[in-house]
């Protein structure tokens, strides 16, 4: 973990390389990393690893890290986040109804997220939600999609 945050990009990628090669035994740890280092390297490092890894558990860790302070580690969480499609949508959901924090990070990393991702039986909330997300305005409309997608989820469960 300590040589994430070198300052030599090589032997970076070849920690990185590692932990992702260790799977699920490095997740805990680097969750904790993006959620709580101080170091814009380490936060970017960590998401990269946890998108390769593509553990469940970095599902919520991700989804709050699309607000982080720094956009290539909000970006690098979206992307993650993609990979795994639908089964990061309810932490996702929950985040657009509850956040308050930064909403405009948040929306845009949603965005990012669910742009391309099609869903039988979800395709006409995910239009609503994207295009109301990627209009850039806080709108009361994101909520209240996210909230339907979540009761079409326990709808079909």
């Amino acid at each position: 973990m300590d040589s994430l945050e070198s300052k030599d990009g090589m032997i970076r990628k070849t920690a990185r390389e590692a932990l992702v090669a260790s799977g699920r035994r490095a997740v805990s740890s680097l969750d904790e990393a993006l959620r709580n280092s101080g170091s814009k390297q380490l936060r970017w490092e960590a998401a990269k690893a946890l998108g390769a890894i593509g553990d469940a558990r970095s599902i919520t860790p991700l989804v709050n890290a699309l607000g982080d302070r720094d956009p290539d580690v909000a970006w690098l969480a979206a992307e993650a986040l993609a990979k795994f499609g639908k089964r990061a949508w309810p932490p996702l959901m929950q985040a657009l109804m509850n956040n308050t924090k930064d909403p405009v990070r948040l929306r845009q990393g949603a965005h990012h997220v669910l742009v391309n991702q099609k869903e039988e039986g979800f395709d006409d909330l995910l239009a609503i939600l994207t295009r109301d997300l990627e209009s850039g305005r806080a709108t009361e409309s994101a909520p209240i999609v996210a909230y339907e997608i979540l009761k079409r989820m326990k709808a079909q469960a």
